[in-house]
């Protein structure tokens, strides 16, 4: 089918930026790094997949709330009694908590359960400001028990018919764009400058790649990083801006040192590199010792997951959608505004006439369905909320799977240990299985091993086991020439023991009855020599006789 090249003017569109990040441990103890996290002041409540959550109450106590939804699993819908004590910003983030988990028990059954356990905890928000925009990002951490997270940053926004062009380059591309003010919460940025600036400058003082290091250079990295240190005291101790969001107050900082630098570079991204720097510094390895550094994010793949909730003359069916605005949306999908001629659509991944799905390496786009008689705002549908909550556990569920091949990948290129590349190899022997047996729904299943393949990263695991299968016989051979030299060793020992044994009990009695002149010492010297050379002789026989029957 040929799609007519006709605009989109976008109206209500929901975002959620999603970062999947590998750390570089696999096993993570998720209680002590919820008690880390709030502790911290990172985050103010923690609610775990089987439905535990810890938060801080109004005196800074540490609390617990065991939460028993009422329910079948194929309810529509699932009744919560949360305390009443609960603070009113708490039980907020648990019914979020609690609407993407009842999603996420729809699309993995329990028998077959391939996604380990894990946390869900809000962020502080982040605020984007331009001269003639402001825009709330709310951020969201999921934290895996291997050692996998996924840092989502959602927008919400109303437009007034906004042009595709503006869409696809300040909402689709956002991580793209500078903004004036970038607002972050200073708790954040003092973990993430604590954490960089010990090692910052290292590569900056360099010529053609290659470090110059000195006297000289030594004392001008140090005296940069005073300076830097000095302006993140500096920015952090002035009095911050009060923002109202969602009811709530919350005073933020701007990026430090951002302040009156007309030429610096605020994105999202900037704060994507914050979020993760002070999360994963909080992070408690189930194998922690006390000597151990601090977590580090050993690699991340960043998408954003769109849904595109009301636009200008919505179609109800997707034959009319395609035909309509099948350009528009391959457009958004190559995130390019200025494609006259966009390639064709990849295939819609949802077989239901309620909205199309359409993804690939860049981008997940939800493109809605308008049925007769919907309301304009399309928040007056009470289950829009749910729609879009559905979107992004499907999207969380694609993002663990990528990282986690993509991460396991990445550690068979070079494995710090053992225990990482047995990770590593299990993980992409069994990645055929996994993502077979990864939900209980074939629409959801299929359009996963579609996207697994459209990201790149299905064509990742055949070289990532000869990689990591290379590596294991490389530490076979090792272990076995460790072994054989062993091996040696204990055989010359217990030559030398044999030897003296048969010197004492044979060769010693028949040199002193055959020559009874010699002086003891020199008989048993004699006699040892003597039985040497025969277990000698008989070793260098018997190895003779078995390269012939080799050979």
């Amino acid at each position: 089918m040929t799609a007519e090249s006709k605009g989109l003017r976008v109206q209500q569109v929901n975002c959620f930026y999603n970062y999947a990040l590998g750390l570089d441990v696999t096993q993570v103890d998720l209680l002590k790094t919820a008690k880390a996290l709030l502790n911290s002041g990172t985050v103010r409540t923690v609610c775990f997949s089987d439905l535990k959550a810890v938060y801080l109450d109004e005196h800074g106590e540490l609390q617990v709330e065991w939460i028993r939804p009422q329910g079948r699993r194929w309810d529509a819908s699932w009744t919560v009694q949360l305390s009443d004590s609960l603070p009113k910003h708490t039980a907020d983030d648990l019914i979020f908590c609690l609407e993407l988990a009842f999603h996420e028990r729809r699309i993995e059954g329990d028998e077959a359960r391939q996604v380990p356990p894990h946390m869900r905890a809000a962020l502080p928000p982040v605020v984007l400001e331009n001269d003639d925009l402001t825009l709330p990002v709310y951020p969201w951490l999921k934290l895996y028990a291997d050692g996998l997270m996924c840092i989502c940053f959602q927008l919400d926004t109303t437009w007034d018919d906004l042009s595709e062009g503006d869409f696809i380059g300040n909402v689709v591309n956002l991580f793209q764009r500078y903004f004036k003010s970038v607002w972050v919460d200073a708790t954040l940025q003092r973990i993430d400058g604590e954490l960089l600036l010990p090692d910052a400058f290292e590569g900056e003082i360099s010529i053609g790649g290659q470090r110059v290091v000195d006297r000289q250079t030594r004392k001008l990295v140090k005296k940069m990083r005073q300076t830097a240190r000095t302006a993140l005291n500096n920015s952090l101790s002035m009095d911050g801006r009060r923002f109202d969001l969602h009811g709530e107050p919350w005073l933020l900082h701007q990026i430090a040192g951002s302040e009156d630098q007309a030429e610096w570079e605020g994105t999202i991204d900037l704060c994507r590199s914050i979020y993760a720097n002070a999360v994963a510094s909080q992070v408690v390895p189930t194998d922690y010792r006390k000597n151990d550094g601090v977590v580090g994010v050993q690699l991340w793949q960043g998408r954003p997951s769109i849904s595109l909730m009301r636009f200008a003359h919505q179609p109800g069916s997707k034959d009319q959608l395609l035909e309509m605005y099948g350009q528009s949306m391959s457009r958004i999908l190559m995130r390019s505004a200025g494609m006259n001629d966009a390639p064709q659509l990849p295939p819609d991944l949802r077989p239901f006439n309620d909205y199309c799905l359409h993804g690939n390496r860049a981008i997940l786009l939800w493109t809605w369905l308008r049925p007769s008689g919907a309301s304009d705002n399309a928040w007056d549908n009470p289950n829009t909320r749910t729609h879009l909550l559905e979107n992004q556990a499907r999207a969380e569920h694609f993002e663990y799977h990528n990282i986690r091949i993509a991460r396991a990948c990445a550690i068979a290129e070079g494995p710090p240990s053992d225990e990482h590349l047995v990770y590593a190899y299990e993980t992409l022997a069994n990645a055929d299985s996994v993502l077979h047996k990864s939900s209980q729904a074939g629409e959801i299943t299929d359009a996963l091993q579609f996207l697994m393949t459209a990201a790149g990263t299905t064509g990742l695991i055949a070289s990532g086991k000869e990689q990591a299968r290379w590596y294991l016989d490389e530490r076979r051979y090792k272990a076995e020439k460790r072994r054989s030299r062993m091996d040696r060793w204990l055989t010359a020992v217990f030559g030398i023991v044999g030897a003296a044994g048969l010197a004492d009990l044979v060769f010693r009695p028949l040199l002193q009855t055959t020559y009874p002149g010699w002086v003891d010492w020199f008989t048993g010297v004699a006699a040892f020599a003597t039985a040497s050379f025969l277990i000698v002789l008989l070793a260098l026989s018997i190895s003779a006789v078995n390269k012939i029957w080799t050979e």
